[in-house]
C-alpha cells in the first residue's frame, strides 16, 4: 500500500508530459502549417520543430490529415473560449454585442494565428472534406452567440424565430465588414478603423431583432387589492 501514491505520482507526471508534448506538437504544427500551407506542410519538419520523434507524432497523429484538423479543432476552441458572451439581464445589448465584437477578433490581431486562418481557409475552398468536419460543431451555434441569443429571447429583449440563423447573421456582417477583409490583407485591425463597422453591425441587428421598449409586458406590477 505504501508504494500506490508513488505509482500514482509517477502515472500522473506521465500524464502531463504527454500532454506536453502534444501541445508542442500541436505549436509545431501550427507554425509549419502557416508558413507551408497543407499540401507542403512536413510532419518531419513537425516532428523536429517539436522536439519529437517522427513515431512520437504519429503516435499522437496517424496522419498529416489528422493533425491539420486537430489544429482547427484547436483555434475553433479558442475563438469559442476567447468570444464567450454570458447573458447578462442588467446591461444594455449594445454594450453585451460591443464586448463580443471585440472578443471575437482579439485572436485575429495576432500576426500568427491571422496567418493560420488564411491557411485554413485556403484549404476550405480547396477541400471543403478536409476542414468542414472539424468545423461544423463551432459555426453551428455561431461559437456560443446562439445561446446569448435565446437567453435575450427569454428575457423578451430580443424576437428571434430561429437563434442560430440570428447568430450565423451577426456573424456574418461581422465577417463580412472585419474579418474577411483582414484575412484577405485588404484593411488591419487597428481599432480606429473598427468601430465604425462593428457599430454599423451591432446597429443593424437590433433594428431588426430588438423588442421596443412599449413593446414589452410590464414586469413586477402591483396587483389590486382584492
Amino acid at each position: 500500500m505504501e508504494g500506490w501514491p508513488k505509482q500514482q505520482s509517477g502515472r500522473m507526471r506521465g500524464r502531463r508530459v504527454s500532454a506536453a508534448k502534444r501541445l508542442a506538437m500541436l505549436e509545431a504544427a501550427r507554425r509549419e502549417f502557416s508558413v507551408s500551407g497543407y499540401l507542403n506542410a512536413n510532419m518531419d519538419a513537425v516532428a523536429a520543430s517539436a522536439s519529437v520523434s517522427k513515431r512520437t507524432l504519429y503516435n499522437h497523429f496517424p496522419s498529416k490529415e489528422v493533425l491539420f484538423r486537430a489544429i482547427i479543432v484547436r483555434v475553433a476552441e479558442e475563438i469559442s473560449r476567447v468570444a464567450t458572451l454570458r447573458y447578462r439581464n442588467d446591461a444594455p445589448l449594445r454594450e453585451q454585442l460591443e464586448q463580443y465584437a471585440i472578443q471575437s477578433i482579439r485572436l485575429m490581431r495576432d500576426a500568427r494565428y491571422l496567418q493560420l486562418f488564411r491557411t485554413v481557409l485556403a484549404e476550405h475552398v480547396r477541400n471543403p472534406a478536409l476542414v468542414e468536419p472539424a468545423l461544423a460543431t463551432y459555426w453551428k451555434a455561431e461559437y456560443g452567440f446562439a445561446d446569448w441569443v435565446r437567453a435575450a429571447v427569454a428575457d423578451r429583449r430580443l424576437f428571434v424565430r430561429d437563434a442560430v440563423r440570428a447568430g450565423h447573421i451577426f456573424g456574418s456582417l461581422m465577417r463580412g465588414a472585419i474579418i474577411w477583409p483582414s484575412i484577405l490583407g485588404r484593411s488591419s485591425f487597428k481599432s480606429d478603423r473598427l468601430n465604425a463597422p462593428i457599430n454599423e453591425a451591432i446597429d443593424m441587428f437590433l433594428a431588426y431583432y430588438s423588442v421596443p421598449e412599449r413593446a414589452k409586458p410590464q414586469r413586477n406590477r402591483a396587483r389590486p387589492a382584492s
